[in-house]
C-alpha cells in the first residue's frame, strides 16, 4: 500500500455553514477518553465511562471582514452566538482531503481580541463540543 501523506491544507473546517479554512493556522479536535482502574481480587480492571471532546483552534484575527461575496468573520460570528445564544450549539464539520469527514456540534465562545506588534492578530480558541463527533470514512 502507497504511504498517505494528509497535510492541514488538506482540512477544510466549517463552522454555522460557513467556511473558514482560509482564516484557521492550527486545528484539532481532540478527545479526553477517561477510563477508570479498579482494583479486583483477580487484579486490574477496567472501564471506560466518559469521553469529553474538544476543538482547538488557532487562526488570523478577521475583526471586520464581514461583508458581501461571501465573506464572513468567524470572530464576530462566535461573539454573537456567545453573547445572544451560548447555549445553542453550531454546527461543524473537518473535512479531509481523502474524504474523511467528521461531523459535531460546539458551543460558542468568546474570541479573544488583542495582538502584538510587528505580529498579525491571532485567536486561539478552545470549543466544548457536544457529544461524541460522527465520522465518515471514504
Amino acid at each position: 500500500m502507497a504511504t498517505t501523506v494528509i497535510t492541514g491544507r488538506d482540512l477544510a473546517l466549517t463552522i454555522a455553514t460557513k467556511t473558514y479554512d482560509a482564516q484557521v493556522t492550527t486545528v484539532t479536535l481532540e478527545a479526553d477518553h477517561v477510563i477508570e482502574t479498579y482494583q479486583t481480587l483477580d487484579g486490574r480492571a477496567y472501564k471506560a465511562i466518559d469521553d469529553s471532546w474538544t476543538l482547538n483552534l488557532e487562526m488570523l484575527a478577521d475583526w471586520g471582514a464581514s461583508g458581501g461575496a461571501g465573506t464572513y468573520s468567524i470572530c464576530e460570528l462566535l461573539w454573537t452566538a456567545a453573547e445572544t445564544a451560548p447555549n445553542t450549539t453550531l454546527a461543524c464539520s473537518l473535512t479531509a482531503a481523502t474524504g474523511a469527514v467528521f461531523a459535531f456540534d460546539v458551543l460558542p465562545t468568546f474570541p479573544s481580541v488583542g495582538g502584538s506588534a510587528p505580529d498579525a492578530q491571532t485567536v486561539s480558541l478552545s470549543f466544548q463540543v457536544v457529544g461524541t463527533p460522527t465520522e465518515t470514512f471514504s
